[in-house]
């Protein structure tokens, strides 16, 4: 087992089970261009990516912030029936998928809490590194490779703690040192697929960096990040099936 057949396992269950995959979050993603759509015309965008949010009218940061909850929340909600359609096969019974609102709101906040959690602990590492070698280190590597230095191990912390996702969308409670202890074995390949998905991250960004930032990008950031949210999805569910189950599904 390496990281790439994770990977490839995550992938490939996404395009294997397409029609599911619509069906637990069309609807959703659709509701979620809507809402991006709307709140770029209310919005000065011009404001927002030259000068920042603070520079926005606390109007629009009001309905900024307003968007990216319901956005969060969507996503969560299609996690959650991922989940349950790639851990019990449980497919969608309607066009529309089953809110567990319960679940979906729990995901997301445990989800807020392990960035938080992973920023905190890696942020305090690179304060001490920083005060050991001073700050002509960071200058002389350059903001971008210490940006992707700091992000493998942020996504590899994520991903042997992800476990806990999975097991709130099905329902379970899973302490973090469990899934800790789960993933144990499986550090390497770990460590391996966190590569893979940064180096996919960064290649969807520069896919979507090439259509601009109208309303023909944002369609295409959205349809790229549906394929992204799937992807990280499913890579989590194939994370708890080999860590809680010791193998992996189709």
């Amino acid at each position: 087992m390496t990281g790439f057949i994770l990977f490839q396992n995550a992938v490939l269950r996404v395009f294997r089970h397409l029609d599911e995959a619509l069906a637990v979050s069309g609807l959703i993603w659709i509701g979620i261009l809507i809402i991006q759509i709307l709140t770029y015309n209310f919005i000065d965008m011009e404001i927002l990516r030259s000068l920042g949010i603070a520079y926005l009218s606390s109007q629009d940061r009001i309905l900024l912030f307003l968007s990216n909850l319901v956005i969060a929340l969507g996503s969560c909600w299609i996690a959650v029936e991922w989940h349950i359609f790639a851990l019990r096969s449980e497919r969608p019974t309607s066009a529309f998928p089953k809110l567990r609102g319960g679940q979906t709101v729990s995901y997301l906040l445990l989800t807020m809490g392990l960035i938080l959690l992973i920023g905190l602990v890696i942020s305090l590492f690179f304060v001490v590194l920083f005060s050991i070698l001073g700050t002509g280190f960071a200058q002389s590597f350059g903001m971008l490779f210490l940006i992707v230095v700091m992000a493998l191990p942020a996504t590899f912390l994520f991903l042997r703690l992800s476990p806990v996702l999975p097991s709130v969308a099905l329902g379970e409670k899973l302490p973090l040192r469990a899934a800790w202890n789960a993933t144990q074995p499986h550090s390497a390949l770990l460590l391996q697929a966190a590569v893979l998905l940064i180096v996919f991250f960064i290649f969807i960004q520069a896919v979507v960096l090439l259509f601009g930032a109208g309303i023909l990008g944002l369609l295409v950031e959205l349809v790229v990040g549906w394929f992204f949210l799937m992807i990280n999805v499913s890579l989590l569910s194939s994370i708890y099936e080999l860590a809680m189950k010791g193998h992996l599904n189709d």
